[in-house]
């Protein structure tokens, strides 16, 4: 079953930034023997006029961030959709060796202007964008 994560534009505060819901554990991938699709799509004010960024722009679309990233072979490529509002990676999650949680950071241009998902240094109250291997 795929996981559809949904990415607005946050505007309450400043500066705005991309907000990924995760709600319903959408970002928790359970162990699987084949590899399953991780998407992220553009919705609601983040919708229009927009597109994820691509590895060769300034801003790359998808970026692993943290003090730690995953180990080779679980995820694939990124990829993007023709309009480029959404974007799909696989996640090969088979065995205890490909459990964990790993932190990301997204990018996309909407209306001409780059904006981030939102990154703080981990906390007890950080609510960074993950994925979890369980």
């Amino acid at each position: 079953m795929p996981n559809l994560l949904t990415v607005t534009l946050y505007t309450k505060e400043n500066p705005q930034y991309l907000d990924i819901n995760q709600s319903n554990d959408a970002n928790h991938v359970s162990q699987n023997p084949n590899s399953q699709t991780i998407t992220w799509q553009l919705t609601g004010d983040a919708a229009s006029n927009s597109s994820f960024n691509t590895q060769s722009d300034s801003k790359p679309g998808f970026a692993w961030v943290g003090t730690t990233t995953p180990p080779a072979g679980i995820f694939g490529t990124p990829t993007l959709s023709a309009n480029g509002n959404q974007m799909t990676m696989t996640d090969l999650n088979n065995s205890a060796s490909t459990q964990g949680t790993w932190y990301y950071q997204l990018s996309a241009t909407i209306g001409g202007v780059v904006y981030q998902s939102n990154w703080t240094p981990l906390t007890a109250t950080t609510t960074n964008p993950t994925i979890k291997n369980t």
